[in-house]
């Protein structure tokens, strides 16, 4: 049995999800990258740019979380696809049309992925570690 088209379907929604998970890595070494220099940049007036380093760090923190529900998304979409029959494969990379129950529908929605346990903790340590550094002297 030839499943060439289910295959090359497959591969093309696993490119999407393995980009998704990419750029969520990609923003967390931002997220980092950003902390560390506002830190040595601020100097003496450190107390002063705490607002400078929350801001991006909680704009990085909901596209994280965009990009975790989008790659929720496609692993829906990935699971459906794998199911079909050879002949069902019409190479539609539209996730909106897949059938969930309604139970499960918070799952992959933004307010979920703010608080998974993968992103959750992280942006939280970067914004303690932020308000520590910033009121308390060391």
């Amino acid at each position: 049995m030839n499943e060439e088209n289910k295959i090359c379907h497959l591969s093309m929604i696993q490119q999407i999800i393995t980009r998704m998970g990419s750029n969520s890595f990609s923003l967390k070494g931002w997220s980092v990258g950003i902390m560390i220099a506002i830190y040595a940049f601020a100097g003496e007036d450190a107390h002063k740019a705490v607002v400078v380093t929350l801001i991006p760090l909680i704009v990085f923190w909901i596209l994280d979380s965009y990009y975790l529900m989008l790659e929720r998304k496609f692993r829906i979409l990935y699971n459906n696809v794998r199911i079909k029959s050879e002949d069902e494969i019409d190479y539609d990379m539209n996730f909106d049309n897949i059938k969930i129950s309604m139970l499960d529908i918070k799952k992959y929605g933004l307010i979920n992925a703010l608080l998974s346990k993968t992103i959750l903790p992280f942006y939280l340590v970067c914004i303690v570690t932020t308000l520590v550094i910033y009121f308390i002297n060391f």
